[in-house]
């Protein structure tokens, strides 16, 4: 994601621009945020399954 993008051309304020940057940021974190969490409950399922499928080996 490019803010500098943000002021290029923009007839925003540089006050507004600044908070537009802000909210770009933290929606680029929350999404970073949101992918941890899928990739981690998906490791936590796998090693269920795997538990659950060597046990059942047994």
């Amino acid at each position: 994601m490019d803010i500098s993008l943000v002021s290029g051309g923009s007839a925003m304020t540089p006050e507004v621009q600044a908070q537009y940057g802000v909210k770009l940021i933290q929606m680029a974190r929350a999404s970073e945020e949101a992918a941890a969490s899928v990739i981690l409950d998906a490791v936590e399922i796998s090693k269920e399954a795997m538990d659950k499928f060597l046990a059942e080996r047994e």
